[in-house]
């Protein structure tokens, strides 16, 4: 009887894995954010001179 009832749980049944805790996710790293300015300055930078007429 008693064994019956370890067979029910689980108990007596090899098959049973413990599972181990989860590895806890890397927090996402926050992206950098760019301003109006940062763009304006990477755009006057990065520009071609502009052609005198």
């Amino acid at each position: 009887m008693e064994q019956e009832i370890k067979n029910a749980i689980g108990l007596g049944n090899p098959e049973l894995v413990i599972e181990s805790k989860p590895k806890p996710e890397p927090e996402p790293k926050p992206k950098p954010t760019v301003t109006i300015y940062d763009f304006s300055a990477l755009l006057s930078k990065y520009e071609p001179p502009k052609k005198q007429r």
